[in-house]
This record gives structure tokens, C-alpha cells and sequence, in this order.
């Protein structure tokens, strides 16, 4: 009979648990308004009755209620949505109230910039202000109010229509734009390769270059230095020993008012309407970063194919500016960063075996069409600076687009320099059959070997997606130009070998020049087919040259498949060079086993077959291999791997034919130097974030593959959208379970370069349940808080008389209020001690009596 009275009673006590969190939560409201009653006009005091709350429940204290606000004081991360559109992840401080008053959150005027306000908005108030102070939304703005939902944790934010932007998808306002900290890098990408040749007399031929950029970041400047080092070592040639070839040096400031970058010392022009040339001096051009994603162009693609482990060289104008190693097969390279953002791009692919295919990416900009009202703009003045040219004279140069309206855009520019000058003016149409753009350039040069020169140059450009036969035609590009024509490089180049005592003849004075990039996209399931090409012909040269690549490709139930034709200059040593044209067909499909997969790729050339495999096992390691077989000779093999840890990416290769053996190791990876210490990542850096969350170890960074909080609680996110909002967020799943994120997500939208810095707060201590009851056997009451000695909450009680804390130390004594009288109040004491020492568990749970 005891035991079903004991059992009555437990179920009783169980069913008025959960009748009181029923009832709490249907009839407290849910949704607080951040509209407050005015001190006339008291508010309204809602009374609870206990009697409807059964057993312990009774003494819950409902009081916090009474005022329509169930939100305690504290910080929460909540889903922040403006006008009904989501947002993101916001941690948002509620304040805690005086009697009658409810608790309200409060805004900064960089969290309402970010939310879209019209800033003349809040110029009022920032004036008589100190910057981030917080306010009520309505006293920022009239007539916005904000719901809070707390079952959701979902805040509506709802502000007038008239006081927000009216801007571009993707419109970042500048005033939220970051800075970053002050703070250095340097970002490298480095390899060294051996080569064993079984068939020449050089037999050992050890090669290594390193890629460099560095830079500081100061006071809002930023001071970078890009440069090639590279090393040989042939016994049986006088190729010896090392260089260093600096690419840029240089500071550089953005100033958002003029949506301009300010630039001194060594580096190179933009190629918008001019072809890009280096310059040592100074430089004020708009930067179209600045403008919301829909308004900026295309960046470009190179495409190729290999047959060994290969190293890709992409110049421009004879300097370098890119250099990384591939696997065989196809690759593309797409996170091309230019020295300008126009210029013809010269790809060598340096084959293991010393074959070198060269072939050229026509690389100018897209029509110049501007939306109306909108500009781009560029002067440029300084020494002129070529590796190929011995003099040094002084050039400006001046640039100015503007789009009138919707159908016409009008540019013009000039370059001045010593015995040389040139203005263009043109014009950019849209029209139903595409956007066409036509300008004419005039140019007239003095030397001292022959007489002076005035030409011409007319050129025609054409892009067009037409849509019912999904045809991209990106880039049809025509020029042509008279034959006392010169652009400022020929000039100054002929006036620097007039002064050398040489023959000026060889120096090509080009005729005309066409360009193409097409895709055309074919019925569903049928592929696409694109074009990519350059003819070229001159008027003191008999010769022309003609680079193309024509491909098609289509996949099939996840078999990809394609066939190619690539017209390109291969060359032999020195001496021997060949116009050859190959024809590839490729395919390729996956394979998957347990949890990781696989690539198989084949390659069918002329006189070349080639099947490999690659994959990537976790979201640190990638590996491939392959087999070639070249007709007349003995098949060769190459593998190769690469490894991305917490400081650097290591990487390695070996090849392996009848005529030679290369062993290839490379390492990449930034370092970057801040007020708080050193820290090292896995990937070259551009525009970095600086991730801090202390005792946060192991917390994987989202934007990073493989990236995570290291012991010193920092990471490195190694490149963002700059002037963009960049969601940063942390996984806590892999951290330890006695650390707490206080938020998962924040967002920032640094300057391009910038190196900025996002903090996470963290709550660090052991999570303890403790099973309690008063010391007259009854339970504790459900939802009531729990407090340390210093009166701060750190837990609450749970249903069944459960006990949650976080807390820092494995034993203390613990306080527990319900009420105000003497027997609705009691302490707990707990000492964990030992099953940390014993079981070194993260989660523990004890028994203790509340007294």
C-alpha cells in the first residue's frame, strides 16, 4: 500500500511539473514591444493567481510577468529580421528595468546603418553623441518598434520605409565598412623541385622559387611588397644561381567618400581603356569594389591542360604575376589577382619533363557601359617602369567614364610623356542586339632617328547574352590601327634603342587585332560549346599569330566528358619553337566508398593518353595520381598529394619516365603579426579577418574549410568579400564541452586589404547537474534561479527538482530563492572534485541537499 502511495504521490508531483510549464507558458505572453507607457500613464499590472499552479509550483515567482515582459536581463542570440527580411544571427543586450518598466534592447547607429537607415537619419543624434552608444530604436527613429519573440528567439525589427536607402542589392553603407587593426603578414607560395635527366648531359637540375607578399597595415594605410625569388642550380649550364624580381612596392589608402584608392610607389595601371603599364609614383583611381555586386563585371578564367606535374607562369607585359604548380589534367585557374585589370596574359606551362606550352588569355575589359550617373575615373603621374625598357621617363595619365542614361556611356582619357602624346574618346551603346562600344585613338610620337609619327587607332568591342539561344558572347573585340600608329610602351621602347645604337625594325607595329570569348549553351542535356581566341598581324612583320581553344563539354548521370582544340607555341629548349594544335577529348566520373570518394579523369591527345585519379579524404588532405603513355616511348607515371594543417599547407609530388625522375616538395600558407602575438594559417591571405575566442580550442571556423580555433583561442580567415557583410561563424561541436558560445555568428564588412578582427564571448566552467531536495524530502520549485555567492545567476532549476549550473569552480555552495520568507529559500553545497580527478568528465552530475 506504501508503494502505490508513493508512486501517487511521485506521479502527482511529475504531472504538476509539467501542468506548471504548460500553463506558464501558454499564458504569459510571448511577444515584447519595445514601445514604452510614459511615466502619466502608468501600465497596466497583470495579476497571475497561484491557485491555478498545482503543488511546488504554487511558489514559483511570477512577478517578473506581471508587467507583460518574460525576458530576463542578458545578452541572446537571435535571428534579427528588418521588415519581414531575414537579416542574420545578432547577440542583443536586454537591459534590465525599473519597477513597471519593461525590458528593452538598444541599437548603435552602426547596427541601423547596417540595417539599411538613411544616414542624414541619425546625424542628429551622432552629433551629440559619443560614437556606439546605444539607444531605443524609437528614439533613433520615429515610428520603428521592434517583437520579440523569445519562444523563437526571433526579433522583428520594423522601421519606415521613407528613412531607409534606396540601393543596389548588396548595398554595404560605408560608414560600417572596417579598417581592421593594425598588423602585418606575409604570404607565400613556394616549391623546389629536383630533375634527374637520364637522356642530356645535365643530369641534375635543382630548381626553387617562392612567391612573396607582404605588408603592414597602419592607421588605416596599407603598405604591400609583391616579388618572385627564384634559384637553379645545373652544373652543366650557366644557368646558376638566384634572383629576386620585385613586382610592386608599394602604400595605399581607400577613401569611401570618393569611391577612389590613393596609391604611391611602384605599381601598375588599370587597362580599363589604356593598355596597363608599371609606374613609380602616384595614382587616384575608383575602385568598383565599392560598388554593390550587381554593379561590378567579370573577372577572368584560364583554362589548360597538362600532362605532368606542371608549373603555370601567367605574365603580363613580360613581368610576372602569378605562379602556382597544377596536377595533370585539365585545370583552371580562377583566383586570378592582376597587376591591372586589362592587358593580354602570357600562360607558360613548364612540363616535368622541360616541354613548355605557351599560349595567350585575350584579357581586356567588357564593353564600357556604366549605369547612368555612375563613373569611373583614374590619374595616374610618375616614372614609367618596364623590366624590358632601360628608360624612365615621366608619363600621366588621365581616365574619365560616366554613364549618361540607359543606353549611352562616354569615356575619354590621355597620356602625356616626353615625345609622346594620345587622347581617345569614345562612346558605349545599348541596343537591342547587344552592347556595342566604339573609340578612336590619336597618338603622336617624336624620335631622333626618323620623323615624327601621328596614327590612329579605331577599336570596335561587342558583348551579348542572347537568351533564347543561350549564347554568352562575353568579349568580341576589333582593332585596327595605321601604320605610324604607336601605344606608349612601342614609343618609349623605340626612343631606348635608338639611345642603345639598335635596330628599331624589330619592334611590330600592329595592324589589327581580334578578340573573341563565346559560350553558347545548347538544348537541355546537349552541353555547351565555347570559343576563345586572338588573331593578330602587323604592318612591318609578314608573320601574324593565331591562338585559339574551341571546346565542348556536357556531363552525363555524373559523367563529365569533353572535347578540345588548343592552338598554341610549344617550345624545345631556346632555339626551336612549333605552332602546333592538339585535340583532347577528357572524361570523368566519381567513385565513392565508405565515407570518402574519388575523381577518374582521362585525357585522349594525339599522341598522348592519360588516366588518373584524385580525391580528398576529411577537409585537410588531397591526393592524386595518373599514368601517361606518349607514343615511341615507355609509359610514365605521377603522384601527389597535399596536406593542409593548422600553420601550412605542405605538398608534394614525384614523376617518374623513361627519359627522367622529378621530386617536387612546395609549402604555402600566410603568417600574420598583431598587438597580441604571432599567428600562422594554412592559405595565402588578401583580405583577412582575425577570429578571437578565448578557451574556444578546436571550434571550427565556417568560411574556411578545415580552419579552427587554435589553444591561443585565434584563427585566421584568410580571404573575405571586402566592402561586403561576411557572415563569421563558429561550430562548437569539436571545442571542449566546459566552454560556452555566447554567440556563433557575427558580421563585418572589412576594406579591401584590411586585416579586421571579430571577438567571440565565451563562458568557460564545468556544466553540473546536481539531483536536489529541501531538506523536508519536498522538490525544489520548477524554473527557479540559482545564484553564487556574488549574486549572480548561473543556473536554474530544472524539472524532476534538477539542478543546471555552469560554473568555474568544482566546489561551492550554491543559493536558491523562491521567495522572499525564510522557508522559501535554501543552499546547496557540491564538491565534483573527485570525479574530475577520477573520470575527467565534462558533464557530471551529483546529489546534494538544499538547506
Amino acid at each position: 500500500m506504501s508503494n502505490k502511495k508513493a508512486s501517487a504521490k511521485f506521479l502527482k508531483r511529475r504531472i504538476c511539473y509539467y501542468l506548471t510549464s504548460g500553463i506558464i507558458t501558454i499564458t504569459m505572453p510571448m511577444a515584447v514591444y519595445s514601445a514604452e507607457q510614459t511615466k502619466e500613464q502608468a501600465p497596466m499590472e497583470a495579476e497571475f493567481d497561484s491557485v491555478f499552479l498545482m503543488g511546488d509550483a504554487q511558489k514559483v515567482d511570477i512577478s517578473r510577468f506581471k508587467y507583460g515582459n518574460p525576458v530576463l536581463p542578458g545578452e541572446y542570440s537571435v535571428d534579427v529580421y528588418i521588415n519581414g527580411n531575414w537579416f542574420g544571427k545578432k547577440r542583443m543586450v536586454f537591459r534590465s528595468t525599473e519597477q513597471n518598466q519593461n525590458a528593452y534592447t538598444c541599437f548603435t547607429a552602426n547596427s541601423l546603418l547596417e540595417y539599411g537607415v538613411k544616414q542624414e537619419v541619425l546625424v542628429n543624434r551622432t552629433e551629440t553623441t559619443a560614437p556606439n552608444t546605444c539607444y531605443k530604436i524609437e528614439e533613433w527613429v520615429e515610428n520603428a518598434y521592434y517583437d520579440f519573440d523569445t519562444s523563437r528567439l526571433r526579433i522583428d525589427v520594423s522601421i519606415p520605409q521613407i528613412v531607409l536607402q534606396k540601393n543596389a542589392q548588396g548595398y554595404v553603407d560605408p560608414s560600417v565598412w572596417d579598417r581592421g587593426i593594425n598588423a602585418g603578414f606575409l604570404s607565400y607560395n613556394g616549391s623546389t623541385y629536383k630533375t634527374f635527366n637520364k637522356s642530356s648531359d645535365q643530369q641534375e637540375t635543382t630548381n626553387a622559387f617562392i612567391g612573396l607578399t607582404t605588408g603592414a597595415n597602419i592607421g588605416g594605410w596599407q603598405f604591400r611588397h609583391n616579388g618572385q625569388w627564384q634559384w637553379q642550380d645545373n652544373k652543366e649550364s650557366e644557368k646558376k644561381g638566384s634572383n629576386y624580381e620585385a613586382v610592386s612596392s608599394y602604400a595605399q589608402r581607400a577613401f569611401p567618400n570618393y569611391r577612389g584608392v590613393l596609391t604611391l610607389g611602384d605599381s601598375f595601371t588599370n587597362g580599363e581603356i589604356f593598355d596597363s603599364f608599371g609606374y613609380r609614383g602616384v595614382d587616384f583611381s575608383s575602385d568598383d569594389r565599392m560598388l554593390p555586386n550587381s554593379m561590378i563585371g567579370y573577372a577572368p578564367q584560364i583554362r589548360g591542360n597538362t600532362k605532368t606535374n606542371a608549373k603555370v607562369e601567367i605574365r603580363q607585359q613580360g613581368q610576372l604575376i602569378y605562379q602556382t604548380t597544377v596536377a595533370p589534367g585539365r585545370f583552371e585557374i580562377n583566383d586570378l589577382y592582376p597587376t591591372g585589370f586589362g592587358g593580354e596574359l602570357e600562360v607558360s606551362v613548364i612540363e616535368s619533363n622541360g616541354e613548355i606550352q605557351k599560349f595567350a588569355v585575350p584579357y581586356a575589359s567588357v564593353v564600357q557601359m556604366l549605369r547612368p550617373g555612375l563613373s569611373r575615373y583614374s590619374l595616374t603621374a610618375g616614372e614609367f617602369r618596364d623590366r624590358d625598357i632601360d628608360l624612365t621617363p615621366w608619363v600621366t595619365q588621365g581616365k574619365y567614364q560616366r554613364g549618361i542614361n540607359n543606353y549611352l556611356t562616354a569615356y575619354t582619357g590621355f597620356q602625356l610623356a616626353e615625345d609622346y602624346g594620345s587622347a581617345l574618346v569614345g562612346a558605349a551603346f545599348a541596343t537591342p542586339i547587344g552592347a556595342i562600344s566604339l573609340d578612336v585613338t590619336h597618338s603622336q610620337a617624336d624620335f631622333k632617328k626618323q620623323e615624327s609619327q601621328s596614327g590612329q587607332s579605331f577599336r570596335l568591342s561587342y558583348s551579348k547574352l542572347i537568351a533564347p539561344t543561350d549564347t554568352n558572347l562575353t568579349l568580341a573585340a576589333y582593332r585596327y590601327s595605321t601604320e605610324n600608329y604607336y601605344n606608349l610602351r612601342d614609343a618609349i621602347l623605340i626612343r631606348d634603342l635608338e639611345e642603345k645604337g639598335e635596330n628599331t625594325y624589330a619592334v611590330g607595329k600592329q595592324r589589327s587585332e581580334f578578340q573573341i570569348t563565346l559560350n553558347q549553351g545548347l538544348p537541355e542535356g546537349w552541353g555547351n560549346v565555347y570559343v576563345v581566341g586572338s588573331w593578330i598581324d602587323y604592318w612591318n612583320r609578314s608573320e601574324s599569330t593565331k591562338q585559339y581553344q574551341i571546346g565542348y563539354s556536357n556531363n552525363y548521370q555524373g559523367i563529365t566528358y569533353g572535347i578540345s582544340a588548343v592552338s598554341r607555341q610549344i617550345e624545345y629548349g631556346s632555339n626551336r619553337s612549333d605552332q602546333d594544335t592538339e585535340y583532347l577529348a577528357t572524361i570523368s566520373f566519381p567513385l565513392s566508398f565508405k565515407k570518402n570518394s574519388a575523381n577518374v579523369n582521362t585525357t585522349i591527345a594525339d599522341n598522348n593518353r592519360t588516366v588518373g585519379v584524385s580525391g580528398v579524404v576529411g577537409d585537410r588532405f588531397s591526393y592524386g595520381a595518373s599514368m601517361s603513355h606518349q607514343d615511341r616511348n615507355d609509359p610514365s607515371a605521377n603522384v601527389n598529394s597535399r596536406y593542409r594543417t593548422n600553420f601550412a599547407t605542405v605538398g608534394g609530388s614525384y614523376s617518374y619516365a623513361e627519359d627522367y625522375q622529378q621530386a617536387m616538395l612546395s609549402l604555402s600558407g600566410s603568417i600574420v603579426a598583431h598587438s597580441q602575438g604571432v599567428l600562422f594559417g594554412p592559405d595565402q591571405g588578401q583580405t583577412m579577418v582575425l577570429v578571437y575566442a578565448p578557451d574556444a580550442a578546436g571550434a571550427k571556423v565556417g568560411n574556411t574549410v578545415g580552419l579552427s580555433i587554435n589553444k591561443a583561442g585565434y584563427a585566421v580567415i584568410p580571404y573575405v568579400t571586402p566592402y561586403r557583410l561576411n557572415d563569421i561563424t563558429l561550430d562548437p561541436q569539436n571545442m571542449s564541452t566546459n566552454v560556452e558560445l555566447e554567440e556563433t555568428s557575427q558580421r563585418i564588412a572589412p576594406f579591401a586589404g584590411a586585416i579586421a578582427k571579430v571577438d567571440f564571448s565565451t563562458k568557460t566552467g564545468y556544466a553540473i547537474y546536481i539531483q536536489s531536495k529541501q531538506a523536508n524530502g519536498e522538490s525544489l520549485p520548477f524554473a527557479t534561479q540559482v545564484y553564487n555567492k556574488d549574486k549572480e545567476a548561473v543556473g536554474m532549476v530544472a524539472q524532476g527538482s534538477l539542478i543546471y549550473v555552469r560554473t568555474k569552480l568544482p566546489q561551492d555552495t550554491l543559493y536558491v530563492n523562491w521567495g522572499d520568507e525564510a522557508s522559501e529559500q535554501c543552499q546547496v553545497s557540491y564538491d565534483v572534485r573527485s570525479q574530475l580527478d577520477k573520470d575527467q568528465q565534462n558533464m557530471i552530475m551529483t546529489e546534494a541537499i538544499c538547506k
